[in-house]
């Protein structure tokens, strides 16, 4: 009985997130909108090249999706480089900016409303990298939604690679619940 309350109050709880992911993103995809033109058309003449990319990345269940950034990398850059192997005197200003601010990171907001990303979650992981994890973080990982912002994002075990400190992630997955995703948010805000 105890185990079948908890299984009710969960998928209540999911729901009742990805109702807020639905009202909260779009209200924030269609504010962030004007601004990601604007940052876009910046990083088109910084970097003159076409100012969005498309990076695959693992989602819920193992399902590969899509994951729009702004570009602030030139086109002739690997799209596996990780921030370790980035020289910054190649990044322009504009773009340093945008990666320093997480600003890149906004066209993300758009695939909230339509369910291939929450607002908070497990950051979602390129799929060659994704490799590298043992066999049940995989499993927890693509157990839930991953986030546009999460435990990993806002702590300062960001400046490494999310595979160097998944343990972040498996803390957000066994504790998520609304308190966290609030102060996660709050975080992020911030």
């Amino acid at each position: 009985p105890r185990r079948r309350q908890r299984a009710r109050e969960g998928g209540r709880s999911l729901a009742f997130k990805r109702t807020i992911d639905i009202v909260l993103g779009t209200v924030l995809a269609v504010l962030a909108l004007p601004l990601i033109v604007l940052l876009a058309v910046g990083c088109a003449i910084s970097l003159r090249a076409w100012p969005f990319y498309v990076s695959p990345r693992v989602g819920k269940h193992g399902r590969n999706f899509g994951l729009p950034k702004l570009r602030t990398l030139r086109p002739n850059v690997p799209g596996t480089a990780t921030k370790y192997e980035l020289d910054q005197s190649q990044i322009p200003r504009y773009c340093q900016v945008l990666r320093r601010t997480h600003l890149d990171e906004l066209p993300q907001l758009l695939l909230v409303p339509i369910g291939a990303m929450s607002l908070v979650g497990p950051r979602p992981e390129m799929p060659c990298l994704l490799a590298r994890y043992p066999e049940n973080v995989v499993a927890m990982r693509t157990s839930m939604r991953p986030g546009c912002t999460g435990l990993w994002q806002v702590s300062d075990a960001s400046r490494m690679l999310i595979h160097e400190s998944p343990e972040f992630d498996l803390a957000y997955i066994e504790q998520c619940n609304l308190g966290l995703d609030v102060w996660i948010l709050y975080r992020t805000a911030l």
